[in-house]
């Protein structure tokens, strides 16, 4: 019997997984280490990923002898397709990838954690050139598993990505943003308003990944790559006694859909807070924004810095404000998608 790779996208788009955006690495590696299916090793054996077999995987897979491109080893081999679907995961929770889990923010996080776990063997430099395979083919598996008929999905790529502003930085320091007059950090008022952002689009209907301040500004946006918008989310800071909300874009690369997006953004949050537009009363949202100049250098469809509110003047329950204002971020991005899906 040989498997077909048709058979094996559509199972792979049918099965829920434990944390749905990374499936697009499961398929972009089954894609590199198959040749689309085209391997032996996929074709006879249905092993789409490479696995090498191990004792955990002893159930849901038997050992077969298979040569491949380095050499002859034993293999996985799988009864089904839906065996391999799950099996991959069997195979990511076997103690050589203990950690995986906080490595999911966003998937290239999790292919460069598993790849430099062990996932690829040899020097740095062999692991760095297979995560760059893979997430070069990010696109492609994601036109395959959003491949949908129905008329009312609003995105056409990806999806949307969220950034939490601040954390953990390339030194491995801990930068906590601003510190409100309540002694809040704005960090983790930026992942509340992120993550109430996230359940907002994603009860839309709408993917959306999150992502964290694990690398330069610049190469951080570049991680928005494939997906329809991109949202670093922040809270203000100034020395005058001013509220308000604004929603930035890059000073020179951005172009008219982040500008419709800042404004409808802008004007959300306000309107949710009770709080001034300052970008609707004259603030210039071009600025400056490393994180934005990386993401205007992929193919995002929107990208957009937002400074939900100011927490260095007293509001009665930040908390309760971020989470609002969180939510007004994600309802003007799945408005921006609803209006600009031609």
């Amino acid at each position: 019997m040989a498997f077909e790779w048709s058979d094996f996208v559509t199972i792979l788009k049918d099965t829920e997984i434990e944390f749905q955006h990374l499936k697009k690495v499961q398929l972009a590696q089954a894609i590199l280490e198959s040749g689309r299916g085209k391997s032996d090793l996929f074709k006879l054996h249905s092993n789409p990923f490479g696995m090498k077999y191990r004792p955990e995987m002893s159930g849901i897979a038997i050992p077969v002898s298979y040569e491949a491109s380095d050499g002859a080893d034993i293999y996985c081999k799988f009864e089904t397709l839906q065996d391999a679907v799950d099996g991959y995961w069997i195979f990511i929770e076997r103690p050589v990838y203990s950690g995986w889990r906080t490595s999911i923010s966003s998937p290239e996080e999790y292919i460069e954690f598993i790849a430099f776990a062990g996932y690829i063997g040899g020097a740095s430099a062999a692991k760095q050139i297979y995560v760059d395979k893979v997430t070069s083919l990010f696109d492609e598996a994601s036109e395959l598993l959003n491949f949908s008929p129905d008329p009312n999905v609003i995105w056409k790529k990806n999806g949307v990505l969220l950034e939490i502003g601040h954390g953990k930085l390339p030194s491995r320091i801990f930068d906590p943003g601003a510190i409100g007059v309540n002694s809040k950090n704005e960090y983790n008022l930026n992942q509340i308003a992120t993550k109430a952002a996230q359940r907002v689009i994603k009860k839309a209907g709408v993917p959306c990944d999150i992502t964290d301040a694990v690398a330069s500004l610049y190469r951080l946006g570049k991680r928005s790559a494939g997906y329809d918008v991109f949202c670093s989310i922040h809270h203000n800071s100034a020395s005058v006694p001013a509220q308000g909300a604004e929603v930035l874009v890059h000073d020179h690369k951005a172009d008219s859909a982040d500008l419709i997006l800042s404004k409808i953004m802008s004007a959300e949050i306000a309107t949710e807070l009770g709080i001034r537009d300052r970008i609707a009363r004259g603030r210039n949202p071009r600025q400056r924004l490393g994180i934005l100049s990386g993401a205007e250098d992929t193919d995002v469809r929107a990208a957009v810095l937002a400074e939900v509110y100011f927490i260095h003047v007293p509001v009665p329950d930040v908390i309760d404000w971020s989470t609002r204002g969180g939510q007004a971020v994600g309802r003007a991005i799945v408005d921006w998608l609803t209006t600009n899906q031609g």
